[in-house]
């Protein structure tokens, strides 16, 4: 269930980046040959009235948008490298920019459909010590002596500061209230005071003015930390051993998914797909940063890199990074079975 899952996550995520690819490309008069999810050999295929292949392939480890004259001169005007610099531009940046509007969307809807949990003064699991003084699961927390329970921080707070004195914790309980005195106690693991009770949670929605700006700000550090990762990546080796495969990104996601459940598997796409859209703007030969690079050197020189040269790099990069991608796959599964 949760491979599946895992499946359909990656899945999700590649979909959107070739479709960015695709519709950019559409719109910009270029003719695209073969739409393929996965990678290897052919499984499926049908071919729609305008005569562009979709496919679907064995090994799903990523996909391709294949655009008819894109690493050769051809005489046909919907070749990809006979149209203008700015649409081959914005065809190649419309994959990761979907990537980044796929982790901004969900992150959105998350907020505002679903809703985040969130920690509430209502009493959640009860502990001996609480229920000896008859506290109960269920209890809405109104005071804690004086105090107004605003929320669980207000609560934590009198608790912490009592030094241990007894305090009265105002509660309502089927409609009506109740007054229950507690002396808290000494825990040194936390090294602080408290009664011995957990918080309930409630999920909360967010209103859509709220969760927008919110998203904007999660996805923005997200590429700091992801930046930053592949900073000392690159010219630290910090974090080489941790580098994962296709496998090895599944089995993370089925394991924390099993853990966190909804909240956390959202996250995880968020991040992936905003992983996803960084890797692919690398200037490295075989991704989009590299085709990318091409275009801007063609834009600035006003003439294009010689077809046969550029073509042969990006192919050159393809089969490296194939070969990565086998190697880490290898990686990943020998660690599974270790563990």
């Amino acid at each position: 269930m949760y491979v599946f899952l895992a499946l359909v996550l990656l899945g999700v995520l590649i979909l959107a980046h070739e479709a960015g690819h695709y519709f950019a490309g559409r719109a910009c008069g270029i003719e695209v040959q073969e739409f393929a999810m996965g990678m290897g050999p052919l499984l499926a295929k049908w071919k729609n009235k305008r005569g562009t292949q979709f496919s679907l392939r064995l090994l799903p480890i990523g996909g391709f948008c294949q655009f008819y004259g894109e690493d050769e001169d051809a005489g046909d005007p919907r070749a990809f490298n006979n149209q203008a610099v700015w649409k081959r531009i914005l065809t190649v940046v419309s994959g990761p920019l979907m990537n980044f509007v796929v982790a901004f969307a969900v992150i959105v809807l998350y907020m505002s459909l679903i809703g985040i949990p969130m920690t509430v003064p209502r009493v959640g699991e009860v502990e001996a010590h609480a229920a000896a003084a008859g506290l109960q699961a269920g209890d809405v927390l109104l005071y804690v002596n004086d105090t107004q329970a605003a929320d669980a921080d207000s609560v934590l707070g009198e608790i912490m500061h009592s030094e241990g004195k007894t305090v009265t914790l105002r509660v309502e309980r089927a409609g009506g209230e109740i007054d229950i005195p507690i002396t808290p106690f000494f825990d040194e693991e936390l090294g602080r005071y408290r009664v011995g009770f957990t918080f309930a949670q409630e999920r909360m929605r967010v209103p859509l003015l709220e969760s927008v700006p919110f998203s904007v700000s999660y996805n923005a550090k997200s590429i700091q930390l992801i930046g930053l990762t592949l900073k000392n990546l690159i010219f630290k080796g910090e974090g080489v051993n941790e580098v994962t495969g296709p496998v090895g990104t599944v089995y993370v996601i089925q394991e924390v998914t099993q853990q966190g459940g909804v909240d956390i598997y959202l996250e995880l796409l968020a991040l992936i797909s905003v992983n996803l859209g960084m890797m692919n703007l690398l200037p490295v030969p075989g991704l989009d940063g590299s085709r990318l690079l091409f275009l801007v050197v063609e834009g600035v020189r006003r003439k294009p890199v010689r077809r046969e040269l550029e073509g042969a790099i990006h192919g050159a990069g393809f089969i490296l990074l194939m070969g990565l991608m086998l190697a880490l796959t290898y990686k990943d599964i020998v660690q599974i079975f270790a563990r």
